[in-house]
């Protein structure tokens, strides 16, 4: 035998051997990618599909898509991206960009939520994106399906929306009398307008010019009335969220021309306490109007409910950076003792007319909104509210001055 024979023969083992483990642990690895349930696909340092799994390729089926032809987009990034129809869409090629600056290393990683139904069912999927670990440059896109917690989200949400369409209801059922004598005022002087309209139409009082000027006023009155109804029509109107950058005075203001007439007729004085300059806010104002509007019908009740000497509900608006805090305090008898948390769960009333829902269904709102709602445990006096919601900008806080 060669003596150049015997060092090549143990060399081509070890070889070999090598081959098989590398054999061996490609297999492995593709077998793990398989029996995993999210969707995975690894890219290369210039963004081609290399390796995907057994869910990729088989949601792919679904969609009627082949991989393959995918290879060579431009950008090729694409290739990694689901999307619904036959061209992507915004959604999509902003996922492109972010594999894109995962493969580059300008992030550590990406993450997106977006739909991508297909013609036999709807989905949500949860994209990730990670760069390769080690020497080789590239990414590792997964998606996971997760149309199950967005459809509960959903029904949830739903839920929700009735249970605050239920809680307005019976908003507007403790505030029908003092809304009766809201619109019966101008509707009484649109009916005392008409009559003298009457005279000054003919016969010995007539008056042209002062006839005119009657009109005018008939006409603020059935306009008075008109707005009236509107407002009332937007707060029972039953809808998903529709979340607008809108005024926190325009929200105040609508509130409070819902309950004035209430506080009115039982005798209690609201008084608002705000700076002359408030942010936005980005929320749905029928919803945030309805969260304000139980705080404040509640401490009218409490006060009118006890019999109170004192009969004053303060509405205190404080601007912060980055959210603005409604502070809402009566001169009622307070809460009970050790309550102030649990006033806030479903079904639990301390008033007869009441269903239980109003403070539940403003604390989920205001979290939906991304603020908070609570009660303080232990105030000096009555019972004290706060709600704050997320400011559109942030700007100083500026100085309080009564407005009301």
């Amino acid at each position: 035998m060669n003596p150049s024979d015997a060092k090549t023969a143990p060399q081509l083992n070890r070889q070999s051997e090598g081959l098989d483990r590398l054999v061996v642990s490609s297999h492995l690895h593709r077998s793990v990618l398989d029996a995993l349930p999210a969707q995975i696909a690894v890219l290369d340092q210039e963004a081609r599909l290399i390796a995907v799994n057994r869910a990729w390729r088989a949601f792919s089926a679904e969609q009627g898509r082949d991989d393959r032809a995918w290879k060579d987009l431009d950008p090729r990034t694409l290739a990694a991206c689901r999307w619904s129809g036959e061209h992507p869409d915004a959604t999509a090629l902003t996922t492109a960009r972010g594999i894109e600056d995962v493969i580059q290393r300008r992030r550590l990683c990406f993450s997106v939520e977006h739909p991508c139904h297909t013609t036999q069912r709807q989905y949500w999927l949860l994209m990730r994106a990670f760069p390769l670990q080690g020497e080789q440059e590239g990414a590792v896109v997964t998606y996971l399906d997760i149309t199950e917690r967005r459809l509960a989200e959903e029904e949830a949400r739903r839920a929700r929306d009735a249970l605050a369409q239920v809680a307005r209801l019976n908003a507007v059922g403790v505030l029908a009398s003092s809304l009766i004598h809201e619109l019966l005022q101008p509707l009484s002087s649109a009916g005392f307008y008409c009559s003298a309209a009457g005279q000054l139409a003919e016969g010995p009082a007539a008056n042209p010019e002062r006839l005119v000027e009657v009109i005018r006023r008939i006409d603020d009155q059935v306009h008075r009335a008109g707005d009236i109804m509107e407002r009332l029509r937007a707060f029972l109107r039953g809808r998903k969220m529709h979340r607008v950058r809108v005024p926190v005075d325009q929200v105040l203001k609508r509130a409070l021309d819902l309950v004035r007439w209430f506080a009115t007729d039982r005798q209690v004085r609201l008084e608002l306490v705000a700076p002359e300059q408030l942010p936005e806010i980005e929320s749905d104002p029928v919803q945030i109007e309805q969260v304000l509007v139980n705080l404040i019908c509640n401490a009218v009740q409490a006060i009118d409910t006890a019999g109170c000497a004192r009969r004053e509900v303060r509405i205190e608006v404080v601007p912060c950076r980055g959210e603005i805090e409604f502070v809402v305090r009566d001169t009622g008898p307070g809460l009970p003792p050790g309550r102030h948390a649990a006033i806030f769960d479903i079904f639990e009333s301390s008033n007869d007319s009441g269903l239980g829902l109003g403070l539940a269904i403003s604390r989920a709102i205001a979290e939906d909104h991304g603020g908070r709602l609570w009660a303080e445990p232990t105030p000096s006096e009555g019972a004290v509210f706060h709600l704050t919601l997320p400011t559109a900008w942030d700007d100083e806080p500026g100085d309080p001055s009564p407005l009301l």
